[in-house]
C-alpha cells in the first residue's frame, strides 16, 4: 500500500479502509484494522510535526517499525499504541471514535 504523505491523502485513504471493513473474513477485518490504526497514527504524527524517528524514540522502537506501523504491515502493539497516546496527548477517541460510530467491528457475528 502506498500512503498518502498530505492529511487530505491520509483521510482519503482512511476513509476508502472504512468503505471496505466489513462482510469479509475476520483476517481481512483485522488487516484493515492495522492500515487503519497506521494510517491515524500517521496523520496524527504529522499534525504534531513529528518525524518518524521522533516518534520511533518515544516508542523505543525503530523508525523503521513505525514505518511498517503506519502501513499497515505490523500490528501496534496495545503498549506502545498507550505510550503513544501518552507522549502525544492524543486521547482514544482519536483512534477509535469513528470506529464505533460506523459501527465497524473485526469478528464476523461477534466472534463467534
Amino acid at each position: 500500500m502506498i500512503i498518502a504523505k498530505n492529511e487530505r491523502g491520509l483521510k482519503d485513504q482512511i476513509r476508502l479502509i472504512l468503505d471496505k471493513w466489513s462482510n469479509f473474513s475476520e483476517e481481512d477485518n483485522v488487516a484493515r484494522f492495522n492500515q487503519y490504526l497506521g494510517l491515524r497514527l500517521r496523520l496524527r504524527r504529522i499534525a504534531m510535526g513529528l518525524t518518524q524517528t521522533k516518534v520511533a524514540r518515544l516508542l523505543n522502537v525503530t523508525f523503521q517499525q513505525i514505518q511498517k506501523y503506519e502501513k499497515g504491515t505490523n500490528a501496534i502493539p496495545l503498549p506502545k499504541l498507550i505510550m503513544f497516546l501518552e507522549a502525544t496527548d492524543t486521547d482514544w477517541d482519536y483512534f477509535f471514535r469513528i470506529l464505533h460510530k460506523l459501527d465497524k467491528k473485526i469478528y464476523i457475528n461477534g466472534g463467534r
